[in-house]
């Protein structure tokens, strides 16, 4: 019983770090996508500043 504890344990702990894995990959994304986006709002404003 003690073993199944000890595995159940370890398979848990190695579901939780393939998640905080994914969780860090998908931040990451989300923050160039975000770069992304504001870089091409702030150019469309800088565009329409410029043509004042």
């Amino acid at each position: 019983m003690d073993i199944d504890f000890k595995e159940e344990l370890r398979k848990r702990d190695e579901l939780l770090a393939g998640y905080l894995k994914q969780i860090g990959i998908q931040e990451e994304f989300i923050q160039k996508e975000l770069i992304e986006y504001l870089e091409d709002h702030i150019s469309k404003i800088t565009d329409i500043i410029s043509g004042v």
